[in-house]
């Protein structure tokens, strides 16, 4: 029977889940696509269909949420 204190004194280091020397790319890339879409958005006449807005919308705030942490996280600001 183990106890906790034996299960903690045997536990392993938290380790990222992505390396480290792959967040500036992984930012780059997020921010990137990210302003494309916001570009893409932005230029969409009236007449686009909502569904559209919608998608396009929603996609540039995601990469651009991410991107967002991921440059965070690339600087050294642990989020």
């Amino acid at each position: 029977m183990s106890s906790a204190l034996s299960d903690w004194k045997t536990a392993t280091p938290f380790s990222a889940p992505i390396p480290p020397s792959v967040l500036p790319f992984l930012a780059l890339f997020l921010l990137s696509a990210g302003l494309l879409y916001g570009g893409i958005f932005v230029v969409q006449g009236k007449n686009t269909s909502l569904f559209k807005q919608l998608s396009t919308s929603i996609l540039a705030s995601l990469f651009l949420g991410f991107g967002a942490i991921f440059t965070s996280v690339a600087v050294g600001v642990y989020v």
